[in-house]
């Protein structure tokens, strides 16, 4: 028979064993539990002492060494606790039969530590539907009459991946501070009760708290905040500028002249006071279960000894800071420093020290980081910086990763909203993890909310990289798909489920590309390619979806999906919709096109968007998130809000006299048609033989009445319209689509599309001669713009080298995927062991080219500050290019080229190659780790494709389908 829930048997009686010797945070964990099953079943479960006072739908937890019933079903032979016993986080979960008289089954949760039974009772919560974002995002779980759990169900959950796994909440003001003021009255301990909640219910263990103006170990009140993370199991950290277990603040509150702890925060002028500082904080809290970060760096994150100091001044110190420390938690927290968790953050300016340089030792290999968690850094933007070499690897203390969803700091900060894409924190993560980084990883979230997505999937992916890492390549959208039926599965249809993943893909992705606070009216190019059109129309069906899905949404799960779903996604489109209409109407008024007005009242309409979005988030669910969005998003101009500002509104004045334009869309082509000036344009789309529609525009100059005609003799070509009227108000631009019927050209290429204009007549010449195709194999590109443009996944053949090789990466880059070599820590030699792709394309023209190589924004993996390809024209001899510039500096925003690559989430590199006429092929070759190539542009030296944000589109293959018309 198997373990029954329902609402008749939960009210016959206790149905939860509380056990006296049970850890006192483990029975708060099952307090909520408790809350979780009153939410499907409508009736609160109690708890009992007495284990025959259980009701037949009986929950006993407990921990290995802390609960007598447990020790009584493992000497009855009842259940088996060698299993989970001496792991870390590990619980069983198994349905038995009750060992006692009156009872029937008994659902048994046993954790080999504290967090594991912490774990195993929030399984027991997912089991029946409910959302480890239940508190958090108010996420109702379906009501349901019965769950049923099988008769002998067993389970044993895994040893995490990642020792240490959670977030920083950063970069605080003015969202999450006031949060927690208006919702608690402060940092305080009821208000990290439903972070810790969170953080556990997620898998993770690890907590950098609030830091700006935050003191966690004072604002609990007292050490509340510290005393509560220890009875939950949440290990405490601290940033990389916060050593021995005291914040940042605190230095600032404490010093002064007459201090015990002097006024400087400076080890070598005020050694006896910083160290009685550090002391004090290990006194205080070195009792609780923390990750002591140790190292010093300045106040307020900056670097700890001025410009005239030399390396060595600063090894030297870092040294000498270290012992110190080292001597302080001997003495305040354990004589056996190897048991003291500690980290090193090789953060910024630290990380040379590290390292060294020829004339100057680092700390690596020191004695001083025994046992250390070496933490490195992304490039907080993302992009992983250096990772341990193979010999680096054996380092005792193993190493960690400060990772960025939220960054404050040059070269433009990102605090308002998710931005992150899953299949770029797999790619980077997944590496890092196959580098060695396992035994902490802790990622800064901000503010916390809108990030839940994304925070979920970095957990999961640190808890059991097994199943998500880098064997689970392409699976972020199996993630994807699992993680809203988790939330929403109980509300939606499958139907609005699909639509819901498709948001969140949707906006993730586009915000990938270029994220809001970055975004403004001059990234993508307003004509050229038709980028900015596409990408509108995109936004578009994206909001529309999003709006209907918010009609349809049930009351109850309605703050789930709004603060997980819908404000994010809006919010963030609506930004990118506003930039888009921004940079089309400065385009529009620079040639005085009366569409400019209507562009206007369209990007008033976003900014009043824009502000009810916020004013909507911060009122739903009583104001549960009040102050979440106050953080400002919208056109900076430097790394922070200082002179950030709203795109300028460009109106035109009308000219005196009926005038028309015409403009070929997708270029910088136009002509108002009179006879002395441009009057004769260029249709080339057809010479591709996928197209089968293109398009021009008729614009109007003036608000007077602007008749128009359209004549083509040709019979295999066809004009949505043949004449028209434009007044520059209500009407003020029309979209001509031309069709082709290639059935009807009977050996015809060329034509003409008469358009009179008021002024004159302005002739579209449509070029529609097809190129050569025949006899070259499928995916042989083939010229018919003047230039090359080629997705990386869209080679003709590839080889691979024993077990390594090029693999897809689906959905990743900024336009259709990317490849990237597996294993992901190997080197190789080009010509001799390297796996390559290939690529065939026919050019008309022997001569010199350039090709342009579009890359994901990769930096060195090791400090020799180089990221190598190889490249290969027509098996001639093979050249291996370094990607870095010389002396780019990772993470300086005033280094120009690191500064554009992260912001533009690409880094092109250009090389001269020689092709001949007809077929030529190309072969890319990995060499160093790190290089992830997404797309091919390769075009006559000196006559560069227009330039675009994203690029040319990818250009005719032989096989290629016919293009899809924009609509």
């Amino acid at each position: 028979m198997d373990l029954i829930m329902n609402r008749s048997l939960l009210s016959e009686g206790a149905c939860f064993l509380k056990e006296e010797e049970a850890f006192s945070g483990v029975h708060k964990i099952a307090d909520k539990v408790m809350r979780d099953i009153e939410l499907v079943f409508g009736v609160r479960p109690t708890s009992t002492e007495a284990i025959d006072r259980l009701s037949s739908c009986a929950v006993i937890y407990g921990t290995i060494d802390r609960s007598p019933v447990l020790d009584h079903l493992s000497e009855s032979g009842i259940i088996d606790l060698n299993a989970v016993r001496g792991k870390s986080e590990v619980y069983l979960f198994q349905v038995i039969d009750a060992p006692w008289d009156g009872g029937d089954k008994a659902l048994v949760i046993a954790g080999s530590d504290k967090r594991g039974t912490i774990y195993g009772l929030f399984h027991l919560s997912e089991v029946l539907g409910v959302s480890p974002l239940v508190d958090w995002n108010d996420v109702r779980p379906q009501p349901k009459e019965e769950v049923r759990l099988e008769d002998g169900r067993k389970y044993i959950s895994k040893e995490p991946s990642v020792r240490y796994r959670g977030f920083f909440i950063n970069d605080e003001w003015p969202a999450f501070g006031t949060w927690c003021n208006k919702r608690f009255g402060g940092f305080n301990a009821e208000a990290y009760d439903h972070v810790f909640e969170l953080l556990l219910r997620l898998k993770g263990n690890y907590l950098w708290p609030a830091m700006w103006s935050a003191r966690f170990y004072d604002d609990g009140p007292g050490l509340a905040n510290a005393e509560l993370a220890d009875e939950y199991g949440v290990v405490i950290g601290a940033s990389h500028h916060e050593p021995c277990l005291r914040q940042g603040e605190e230095y600032k509150y404490l010093r002064g002249k007459d201090s015990i702890y002097g006024d400087a925060w400076n080890f070598r002028t005020n050694e006896e006071g910083i160290t009685r500082f550090w002391a004090d904080g290990l006194k205080r809290s070195g009792r609780f279960e923390n990750v002591i970060t140790v190292g010093m760096r300045g106040e307020a994150d900056t670097s700890i000894m001025g410009k005239e100091a030399t390396l060595a001044d600063n090894i030297g110190l870092l040294r000498d800071v270290l012992k110190t420390q080292n001597r302080l938690m001997k003495e305040h927290v354990n004589p056996k420093l190897e048991q003291v968790p500690r980290m090193l953050a090789l953060y910024k300016e630290v990380e040379p020290f590290f390292y060294g340089d020829k004339h100057t030792p680092g700390l690596i290999g020191s004695e001083e980081l025994e046992n250390v968690i070496l933490m490195l850094c992304d490039d907080n933007f993302g992009n992983l910086r250096t990772l341990p070499t193979e010999e680096m690897r054996s380092h005792n203390g193993g190493y960690g990763m400060y990772y960025h969803f939220d960054y404050h700091g040059g070269p433009i900060s990102y605090e308002w909203i998710n931005s992150s894409y899953l299949p770029k924190v797999w790619e980077q993560m997944s590496m890092a993890y196959d580098f060695g980084i396992r035994d902490l990883w802790v990622v800064n979230v901000g503010d916390v909310c809108t990030q839940e997505f994304p925070l979920a999937y970095f957990l999961d992916l640190a808890y059991d990289f097994e199943q998500w890492g880098t064997s689970a390549i392409n699976k972020t959208d199996a993630y994807t798909r699992r993680w809203v039926e988790q939330q929403f599965g109980g509300v939606c249809a499958e139907p609005d489920l699909k639509k819901i993943h498709q948001l969140l893909d949707g906006y993730t992705k586009i915000a990938h590309n270029r994220r809001p606070e970055a975004m403004n009216a001059e990234v993508y190019h307003p004509v050229h390619y038709q980028e900015t059109d596409r990408l509108l129309a995109e936004i578009e069906q994206l909001m529309d979806t999003a709006d209907e899905l918010y009609k349809k949404i049930d009351s109850e799960a309605f703050p789930g999906f709004f603060s997980l779903v819908y404000y994010p996604a809006m919010g963030n489109l609506n930004l990118q919709k506003l930039q888009l209409l921004a940079g089309k109407n400065r385009y529009a008024a620079k040639l005085n096109l009366m569409e400019a007005n209507g562009l206007t009242e369209r990007m008033k309409t976003c900014m009043r968007r824009d502000q009810e979005l916020v004013d909507e988030y911060h009122a739903i669910a009583g104001g549960k998130w009040y102050g979440m969005g106050l953080s400002e998003h919208i056109g900076f101009t430097r790394w922070n809000e200082d002179e950030c500002r709203y795109p300028i509104l460009m109106q035109v004045m009308p000219a005196r006299k009926p005038r028309l334009l015409v403009s070929i869309d997708g270029t910088g082509q136009r002509s108002e048609g009179s006879a002395w000036h441009v009057n004769r344009l260029g249709l080339l789309d057809f010479k591709q033989p996928d197209v089968e529609e293109a398009s021009f525009t008729i614009s109007s100059l003036s608000d007077l009445d602007a008749p128009y005609k359209i004549t083509c003799e040709a019979p295999w070509l066809s004009c949505s319209s043949h004449e028209g009227r434009l007044d520059g108000t209500r009407h003020a631009a029309d979209r001509i689509r031309v069709r082709i019927d290639r059935g009807q050209m009977n050996g015809e290429t060329d034509a003409q599309i008469v358009v009179q204009l008021p002024t004159g007549a302005c002739t579209i010449i449509v070029d529609a001669k097809q190129p050569e195709t025949g006899g070259f194999p499928e995916n042989t590109y083939v010229d018919t713009r003047g230039y090359i443009s080629m997705e990386a996944e869209r080679f003709s053949a590839k080889k691979d080298a024993g077990q390594a090789g090029f693999q897809r990466i689906a959905g990743y880059g900024k336009t259709l995927s990317a490849m990237k070599v597996f294993p992901t820590t190997s080197y190789f030699t080009a010509g001799q062991n390297a796996p390559y792709l290939e690529y065939q394309f026919v050019f008309h023209q022997a001569g010199s080219y350039e090709a342009e190589l579009y890359m994901e924004p990769s930096n060195p993996v090791t400090k020799d500050n180089t990221l190598h390809y190889g490249i290969q024209v027509n098996d001639g001899a093979i050249d291996v290019l370094n990607v870095i510039p010389a002396g780019m500096k990772v993470g300086e925003s005033s280094d120009a080229e690191w500064s554009a690559g992260v912001l533009d989430n690409i880094r092109r590199h250009s090389s001269e190659v020689v092709c001949k006429a007809g077929l030529n092929s190309l072969r890319i070759y990995a060499v160093s780790p790190g290089f992830v190539l997404e797309k091919l542009v390769i075009y006559p030296a000196g006559k560069k494709p227009a330039e675009s944000y994203l690029g040319p589109p990818e250009t005719y293959y032989v096989g290629r389908k016919n293009e899809a018309a924009l609509n």
